[in-house]
Protein backbone atom coordinates (compact mmCIF):
# COMPACT_ATOMS: atom_id res chain seq x y z
CA UNK A 1 0.00 0.00 0.00
CA UNK A 2 1.23 3.67 -0.98
CA UNK A 3 0.37 4.66 3.22
CA UNK A 4 3.20 1.64 3.72
CA UNK A 5 5.65 2.47 1.26
CA UNK A 6 5.47 6.49 2.49
CA UNK A 7 6.69 5.27 5.85
CA UNK A 8 8.90 3.48 4.87
CA UNK A 9 10.69 6.07 2.66
CA UNK A 10 9.84 8.51 5.93
CA UNK A 11 11.94 6.32 8.44
CA UNK A 12 14.47 5.90 6.16
CA UNK A 13 14.90 9.98 5.53
CA UNK A 14 14.64 10.40 9.47
CA UNK A 15 17.72 8.65 9.62
CA UNK A 16 19.79 11.43 7.92
CA UNK A 17 17.96 13.75 10.24
CA UNK A 18 21.20 14.19 12.11
CA UNK A 19 22.83 14.70 8.21
CA UNK A 20 20.90 17.56 7.25
CA UNK A 21 23.02 20.88 7.42
CA UNK A 22 26.10 19.33 5.68
CA UNK A 23 23.75 17.68 3.10
CA UNK A 24 24.97 18.47 -0.40
CA UNK A 25 22.44 19.18 -3.26
CA UNK A 26 23.63 15.95 -4.81
CA UNK A 27 23.79 13.97 -1.38
CA UNK A 28 19.97 15.00 -1.15
CA UNK A 29 19.07 14.33 -4.58
CA UNK A 30 20.91 10.60 -4.38
CA UNK A 31 19.65 9.93 -0.85
CA UNK A 32 16.33 11.77 -0.69
CA UNK A 33 14.79 13.10 -3.63
CA UNK A 34 15.66 9.75 -6.23
CA UNK A 35 13.99 7.33 -3.62
CA UNK A 36 11.26 9.97 -3.43
CA UNK A 37 10.27 9.70 -6.63
CA UNK A 38 10.54 6.05 -6.80
CA UNK A 39 7.88 6.07 -4.14
CA UNK A 40 5.66 7.19 -6.86
CA UNK A 41 5.80 4.70 -8.64
CA UNK A 42 8.77 6.17 -11.49
CA UNK A 43 11.95 4.26 -12.88
CA UNK A 44 14.28 6.95 -11.95
CA UNK A 45 16.89 5.33 -14.55
CA UNK A 46 14.28 5.19 -17.45
CA UNK A 47 14.68 8.57 -19.79
CA UNK A 48 10.81 7.67 -20.94
CA UNK A 49 10.00 8.24 -17.34
CA UNK A 50 12.55 10.55 -15.67
CA UNK A 51 14.77 12.82 -17.05
CA UNK A 52 17.65 14.33 -14.96
CA UNK A 53 19.02 17.99 -15.87
CA UNK A 54 16.56 18.57 -18.21
CA UNK A 55 17.38 21.74 -20.25
CA UNK A 56 14.59 24.93 -20.03
CA UNK A 57 15.50 26.98 -21.99
CA UNK A 58 14.48 30.59 -20.82
CA UNK A 59 14.51 33.99 -22.70
CA UNK A 60 18.04 35.65 -23.07
CA UNK A 61 19.71 32.29 -21.42
CA UNK A 62 20.17 29.30 -23.60
CA UNK A 63 20.71 25.82 -21.19
CA UNK A 64 19.03 26.09 -18.46
CA UNK A 65 18.49 23.15 -16.83
CA UNK A 66 15.45 22.00 -14.23
CA UNK A 67 16.94 18.75 -12.04
CA UNK A 68 14.14 16.49 -13.22
CA UNK A 69 11.19 16.18 -15.05
CA UNK A 70 8.61 13.77 -15.28
CA UNK A 71 6.70 12.32 -18.02
CA UNK A 72 4.05 10.60 -19.13
CA UNK A 73 3.24 9.40 -22.54
CA UNK A 74 6.21 11.23 -23.58
CA UNK A 75 5.37 14.59 -22.79
CA UNK A 76 6.96 16.41 -19.89
CA UNK A 77 4.50 16.76 -17.06
CA UNK A 78 6.09 17.78 -13.75
CA UNK A 79 8.86 19.96 -12.95
CA UNK A 80 11.14 19.30 -10.14
CA UNK A 81 13.40 22.03 -8.65
CA UNK A 82 15.76 20.28 -6.39
CA UNK A 83 17.77 22.02 -3.07
CA UNK A 84 20.30 20.44 -0.73
CA UNK A 85 18.49 19.37 2.81
CA UNK A 86 19.21 21.59 5.53
CA UNK A 87 18.22 25.01 3.00
CA UNK A 88 15.11 26.16 4.53
CA UNK A 89 12.44 26.99 1.63
CA UNK A 90 11.60 30.71 0.40
CA UNK A 91 10.08 32.42 -1.83
CA UNK A 92 13.34 33.29 -3.45
CA UNK A 93 14.21 29.64 -4.24
CA UNK A 94 10.21 29.91 -6.15
CA UNK A 95 12.13 32.40 -9.18
CA UNK A 96 14.30 29.97 -10.96
CA UNK A 97 11.06 27.36 -11.12
CA UNK A 98 8.44 30.04 -11.82
CA UNK A 99 10.68 30.77 -15.03
CA UNK A 100 11.16 27.47 -16.41
CA UNK A 101 7.17 27.10 -15.51
CA UNK A 102 6.64 29.89 -18.27
CA UNK A 103 8.95 28.00 -21.16
CA UNK A 104 7.23 24.20 -21.10
CA UNK A 105 3.99 22.45 -21.67
CA UNK A 106 4.23 21.22 -17.90
CA UNK A 107 1.06 22.61 -15.87
CA UNK A 108 2.75 21.35 -12.50
CA UNK A 109 6.08 22.32 -10.54
CA UNK A 110 7.74 20.92 -7.29
CA UNK A 111 9.60 22.99 -5.63
CA UNK A 112 12.13 20.61 -2.76
CA UNK A 113 14.64 20.02 -0.52
CA UNK A 114 13.92 16.21 0.27
CA UNK A 115 12.29 17.32 3.35
CA UNK A 116 9.33 19.44 2.44
CA UNK A 117 7.64 19.49 -0.98
CA UNK A 118 5.40 22.33 -2.59
CA UNK A 119 3.45 21.77 -5.56
CA UNK A 120 2.86 24.39 -7.94
CA UNK A 121 0.69 24.99 -10.85
CA UNK A 122 -0.99 27.85 -13.12
CA UNK A 123 -4.74 27.69 -11.31
CA UNK A 124 -4.87 32.02 -11.43
CA UNK A 125 -3.24 32.14 -15.13
CA UNK A 126 -2.88 29.49 -18.07
CA UNK A 127 1.21 29.14 -17.98
CA UNK A 128 2.10 31.45 -14.59
CA UNK A 129 3.16 29.77 -12.14
CA UNK A 130 1.32 30.37 -8.91
CA UNK A 131 3.07 32.40 -6.33
CA UNK A 132 1.71 29.95 -3.43
CA UNK A 133 1.73 26.12 -3.58
CA UNK A 134 -1.42 24.56 -3.80
CA UNK A 135 0.10 21.93 -1.67
CA UNK A 136 2.79 22.38 0.81
CA UNK A 137 4.00 19.79 3.38
CA UNK A 138 7.02 18.20 5.58
CA UNK A 139 7.30 14.73 5.81
CA UNK A 140 8.94 14.90 8.86
CA UNK A 141 6.92 17.39 10.75
CA UNK A 142 3.33 17.02 9.20
CA UNK A 143 0.70 14.31 10.09
CA UNK A 144 0.83 12.44 6.80
CA UNK A 145 -3.39 12.41 7.67
CA UNK A 146 -3.05 15.83 5.66
CA UNK A 147 -1.73 15.47 2.47
CA UNK A 148 -1.21 11.52 1.59
CA UNK A 149 -4.43 11.33 -0.31
CA UNK A 150 -3.05 14.40 -1.82
CA UNK A 151 0.29 13.27 -2.87
CA UNK A 152 -0.72 9.69 -3.75
CA UNK A 153 -2.54 11.30 -6.92
CA UNK A 154 0.83 11.77 -8.40
CA UNK A 155 1.59 8.67 -8.28
CA UNK A 156 2.15 6.94 -11.86
CA UNK A 157 -0.32 4.53 -11.50
CA UNK A 158 -3.11 6.53 -11.25
CA UNK A 159 -1.39 9.59 -12.53
CA UNK A 160 -3.75 12.25 -14.30
CA UNK A 161 -3.28 15.78 -14.52
CA UNK A 162 -7.00 16.95 -15.07
CA UNK A 163 -8.01 15.39 -11.63
CA UNK A 164 -4.69 16.67 -9.91
CA UNK A 165 -5.59 20.19 -11.44
CA UNK A 166 -9.57 19.53 -9.96
CA UNK A 167 -7.83 18.80 -6.66
CA UNK A 168 -5.39 21.62 -6.58
CA UNK A 169 -8.52 23.98 -7.12
CA UNK A 170 -10.23 22.59 -4.59
CA UNK A 171 -7.37 22.95 -2.15
CA UNK A 172 -6.75 26.43 -3.21
CA UNK A 173 -10.23 27.34 -2.22
CA UNK A 174 -10.15 25.49 1.07
CA UNK A 175 -6.93 27.36 2.04
CA UNK A 176 -8.68 31.01 1.57
CA UNK A 177 -12.19 29.64 2.73
CA UNK A 178 -10.01 28.48 6.01
CA UNK A 179 -7.73 31.81 6.19
CA UNK A 180 -10.59 33.76 5.92
CA UNK A 181 -12.40 32.57 8.63
CA UNK A 182 -9.22 32.19 11.16
CA UNK A 183 -8.71 36.22 10.45
CA UNK A 184 -12.15 36.61 10.43
CA UNK A 185 -12.15 34.66 14.39
CA UNK A 186 -9.53 37.45 15.30
CA UNK A 187 -10.76 40.46 13.68
CA UNK A 188 -13.81 40.35 11.60
CA UNK A 189 -13.58 41.92 8.40
CA UNK A 190 -16.29 45.25 7.33
CA UNK A 191 -17.94 42.59 4.74
CA UNK A 192 -18.54 40.79 7.30
CA UNK A 193 -20.12 42.64 9.66
CA UNK A 194 -21.57 44.35 7.10
CA UNK A 195 -23.44 41.09 6.01
CA UNK A 196 -24.64 40.55 9.16
CA UNK A 197 -25.94 43.92 9.77
CA UNK A 198 -28.28 43.41 6.22
CA UNK A 199 -30.10 40.56 7.64
CA UNK A 200 -33.62 41.28 7.68
CA UNK A 201 -33.78 39.98 11.05
CA UNK A 202 -31.72 43.60 12.33
CA UNK A 203 -33.12 46.87 12.00
CA UNK A 204 -30.34 48.50 11.04
CA UNK A 205 -32.15 51.49 8.78
CA UNK A 206 -31.29 52.06 4.89
CA UNK A 207 -27.22 52.53 4.90
CA UNK A 208 -25.14 50.79 7.32
CA UNK A 209 -22.38 53.17 8.62
CA UNK A 210 -18.86 52.77 9.38
CA UNK A 211 -19.29 53.45 12.49
CA UNK A 212 -21.93 51.32 12.69
CA UNK A 213 -19.67 48.32 11.35
CA UNK A 214 -16.97 49.09 14.28
CA UNK A 215 -19.62 48.87 16.93
CA UNK A 216 -20.97 45.70 16.01
CA UNK A 217 -17.39 44.05 15.03
CA UNK A 218 -16.91 42.82 18.69
CA UNK A 219 -20.18 41.44 19.18
CA UNK A 220 -19.88 39.47 15.66
CA UNK A 221 -16.37 38.38 16.82
CA UNK A 222 -17.81 36.76 20.02
CA UNK A 223 -21.12 34.87 17.88
CA UNK A 224 -18.42 33.45 16.00
CA UNK A 225 -16.82 32.16 18.59
CA UNK A 226 -19.61 30.59 20.24
CA UNK A 227 -21.10 29.15 17.48
CA UNK A 228 -17.83 27.58 16.08
CA UNK A 229 -17.24 26.18 19.62
CA UNK A 230 -21.06 24.65 19.82
CA UNK A 231 -19.91 22.83 16.71
CA UNK A 232 -16.96 21.43 17.59
CA UNK A 233 -18.77 19.92 20.77
CA UNK A 234 -21.36 17.95 19.41
CA UNK A 235 -19.57 17.11 16.63
CA UNK A 236 -19.30 13.53 18.20
CA UNK A 237 -19.61 11.74 14.41
CA UNK A 238 -16.46 9.76 13.78
CA UNK A 239 -13.99 11.03 11.63
CA UNK A 240 -10.47 10.19 10.02
CA UNK A 241 -9.71 13.83 11.51
CA UNK A 242 -11.74 13.88 14.04
CA UNK A 243 -10.37 16.69 17.25
CA UNK A 244 -9.39 14.97 20.63
CA UNK A 245 -12.62 15.35 23.04
CA UNK A 246 -11.71 17.37 26.32
CA UNK A 247 -11.68 14.22 27.84
CA UNK A 248 -9.53 12.25 26.20
CA UNK A 249 -7.14 14.86 25.97
CA UNK A 250 -7.06 15.01 29.83
CA UNK A 251 -6.50 11.42 29.84
CA UNK A 252 -3.52 11.96 27.76
CA UNK A 253 -1.84 14.82 29.65
CA UNK A 254 -2.16 13.16 32.69
CA UNK A 255 -0.33 9.72 31.18
CA UNK A 256 2.44 12.30 30.53
CA UNK A 257 5.37 12.91 33.12
CA UNK A 258 5.12 15.25 36.09
CA UNK A 259 6.34 18.63 36.32
CA UNK A 260 6.45 19.66 33.12
CA UNK A 261 4.04 21.98 31.68
CA UNK A 262 1.74 20.79 29.06
CA UNK A 263 0.30 23.09 26.25
CA UNK A 264 -2.22 21.83 24.28
CA UNK A 265 -4.63 23.12 21.00
CA UNK A 266 -6.21 21.62 17.88
CA UNK A 267 -5.36 22.28 14.49
CA UNK A 268 -6.69 20.35 11.63
CA UNK A 269 -7.57 17.42 13.77
CA UNK A 270 -4.19 16.76 14.78
CA UNK A 271 -3.91 17.56 18.87
CA UNK A 272 -0.51 19.61 19.30
CA UNK A 273 1.37 19.08 22.80
CA UNK A 274 4.00 21.39 23.34
CA UNK A 275 6.21 20.24 26.47
CA UNK A 276 7.32 23.33 28.63
CA UNK A 277 10.27 22.85 31.29
CA UNK A 278 11.11 26.21 32.99
CA UNK A 279 9.35 28.33 30.60
CA UNK A 280 11.74 26.75 27.55
CA UNK A 281 9.87 24.73 24.48
CA UNK A 282 11.72 21.22 24.74
CA UNK A 283 9.48 18.73 22.76
CA UNK A 284 6.39 18.33 20.95
CA UNK A 285 3.32 15.45 20.99
CA UNK A 286 0.96 15.53 18.24
CA UNK A 287 -1.92 13.30 18.29
CA UNK A 288 -4.28 12.16 15.73
CA UNK A 289 -7.35 9.83 15.07
CA UNK A 290 -6.58 7.91 12.44
CA UNK A 291 -9.37 5.00 11.23
CA UNK A 292 -10.85 5.17 15.52
CA UNK A 293 -6.46 4.69 16.21
CA UNK A 294 -4.34 7.62 18.29
CA UNK A 295 -1.59 7.73 16.79
CA UNK A 296 1.26 9.54 18.57
CA UNK A 297 4.58 11.18 17.12
CA UNK A 298 7.07 12.92 19.75
CA UNK A 299 9.89 15.39 18.07
CA UNK A 300 12.62 16.79 20.60
CA UNK A 301 12.81 20.19 20.15
CA UNK A 302 15.49 21.08 23.11
CA UNK A 303 18.44 18.52 21.88
CA UNK A 304 18.53 16.35 19.07
CA UNK A 305 15.69 17.51 16.81
CA UNK A 306 14.49 13.75 16.42
CA UNK A 307 11.03 12.40 15.94
CA UNK A 308 10.00 9.59 17.49
CA UNK A 309 6.68 7.43 15.97
CA UNK A 310 4.81 5.52 19.58
CA UNK A 311 2.40 3.71 20.22
CA UNK A 312 1.16 5.27 22.94
CA UNK A 313 1.46 8.87 25.40
CA UNK A 314 3.05 6.84 28.25
CA UNK A 315 6.21 5.98 25.93
CA UNK A 316 6.69 9.85 25.97
CA UNK A 317 8.47 8.54 29.53
CA UNK A 318 11.78 7.43 27.56
CA UNK A 319 12.16 11.18 26.16
CA UNK A 320 10.87 13.37 28.34
CA UNK A 321 12.33 13.36 31.83
CA UNK A 322 10.19 14.25 34.82
CA UNK A 323 11.38 16.91 36.66
CA UNK A 324 12.31 16.03 40.67
CA UNK A 325 11.76 17.86 43.88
Amino acid sequence: MFKDDFRTFRNKVQQYSDKFDTMTEEATKNAIIMPFLVLLGYDVFDPEEIIPEYTCDVAGKKGEKIDYVILHDGEPTVLIEAKRAGLKLQKQQQGQLYRYFSTNRCRLAVLTNGITYSFFSDINAPNVMDDEPFLSFNILEDDEELFLSSLEQFHKSVFNVKDILTKAVFLKYLKVVEQTLRQDLINPSDELVKYFLSRPEIKTGNRITAQMIDKHRAATREAMLKVMGAVISVNDAPSEQAPQTDTGLNDIINSLPAGNEYRSSDVYGVTNIQVVRNGELIGRLRVSTYHGKLRYDYTELGGSGKLHFLTGANECEKYIEPITT
